[in-house]
């Protein structure tokens, strides 16, 4: 009987310990962060899918800045 609560006091601790050290995604968004979630990323390239269907300045911003020559190219 001692034996088995030694191992299940083992155990919890085990589980909380593993618990305690995953990583806890954040909502904020913080410069230090170099990459999204995919589930941020998915969210991110739906609001630009859906910015250039509905804002025409912004719409017509992004081909500006994606389709015009580089300028300061040495």
């Amino acid at each position: 009987m001692r034996m088995i609560v030694a191992i299940m006091a083992g155990l919890t601790a085990l589980a909380a310990t593993s618990t305690q050290a995953a990583p806890v995604p954040s909502k904020a968004h913080s410069s230090g962060r170099l990459h999204d979630t995919p589930a941020e990323n998915v969210r991110k390239s739906q609001w630009y899918d859906h910015l250039l269907s509905t804002n025409p300045s912004f719409r017509t911003y992004r081909i500006r800045k994606e389709c015009n020559p580089i300028v300061n190219d040495p």
